[in-house]
């Protein structure tokens, strides 16, 4: 009898942790893995997520001038994992015609991660870059609510600040600001206190900091209760190899830096997350023949990539 009971018990453990596996997973990934068999790997512990992190000080001077001198502008990608393929639904595509043209023209971001019905509320936007989603998101929480942008490149905010005049005029209100800092070291920001925060916002950063530990503990710690970080980002199917985590184009267009899904699970649990929600994913296509050959070449060519908009 008790035999039969531990045994029941093991085969229900088995399929609650599937279950909460799955919610991390992008649903294209999910098919994949039933398609073509492909095993999940078991967790892992967070010093083996540690060590996937490339040397701070490097990635974050790399970042910064692949961000403020290398791209001008959003053509200047040389793949598409910066970028957003689907159509914003009609009150974002409303939004985004009111924002300048040289905002837009700077935009690098994957997708489309502000939440609806957030008026009058207190969103922080990490990694805002010239500001598109700041600017779509003030006009969605309207002038009783409050957008903060953090970016650590200087060019990037610099548009961002010039163009608050323009957008203040034309939607009557500025409820804008932004600082210049890194997204692992919020503390730094001395308006952002502990529970300050509705919703947390980011479109394709994440991915590009060494520390992503840090980040998912600032915002946790920022979050008001029942508060939400809503973001996208990018994801692997496994682990990406340190030979493509020290390329620095690669980096710099958000797949070196992506995550492996299973360790995303792992360290939004120990930073606090326990229920994620998976709001939306895609497959991502390098679509550039050369960028493609390099991960050929080092024999990394059934690695994938996905976009995904998660919930925490």
């Amino acid at each position: 009898m008790k035999a039969n009971l531990l045994s029941f018990l093991s085969v229900l453990t088995i399929a609650t942790n599937d279950q909460f596996t799955a919610a991390f997973t992008p649903s294209t990934l999910q098919s994949s893995r039933r398609n073509h068999k492909i095993a999940t790997a078991s967790p892992t512990s967070l010093s083996a997520t540690q060590d996937m992190f490339v040397d701070k000080t490097a990635t974050h001077s790399s970042v910064r001038d692949y961000y403020g001198e290398t791209l001008q502008q959003t053509s200047d990608l040389k793949t598409n994992a910066c970028c957003t393929s689907a159509s914003p639904a009609p009150h974002i595509a409303k939004a985004i015609s009111n924002i300048h043209p040289d905002v837009i023209q700077k935009y690098y971001g994957c997708g489309f991660c502000v939440p609806d019905e957030v008026e009058g509320m207190t969103i922080l936007d990490l990694g805002c870059g010239a500001g598109r989603d700041v600017y779509i998101a003030s006009q969605l929480v309207g002038p009783k609510g409050r957008v903060i942008g953090v970016d650590m490149t200087e060019v990037q905010l610099k548009v961002a600040k010039e163009t608050q005049g323009y957008h203040a005029d034309k939607l009557g209100y500025d409820n804008v600001e932004f600082h210049l800092g890194l997204i692992e070291k919020l503390d730094d920001i001395p308006s952002l206190t502990d529970g300050s925060v509705d919703i947390i916002i980011s479109n394709c950063v994440i991915n590009l900091c060494p520390d992503k530990e840090s980040v998912l503990k600032s915002c946790h710690r920022l979050l008001k209760p029942g508060g939400e970080l809503y973001f996208s980002d990018v994801y692997a199917n496994r682990r990406v190899p340190q030979e493509l985590r020290e390329d620095e184009v690669l980096w710099g267009e958000c797949l070196s830096g992506a995550l492996y899904w299973n360790d995303f699970q792992n360290l939004g649990k120990k930073c606090g997350f326990k229920d994620p929600r998976l709001v939306e994913d895609a497959p991502i296509t390098v679509e550039n023949k050369a960028v493609q050959q390099k991960m050929d070449a080092m024999g990394h060519s059934d690695l994938e990539f996905y976009s995904a908009t998660y919930r925490l």
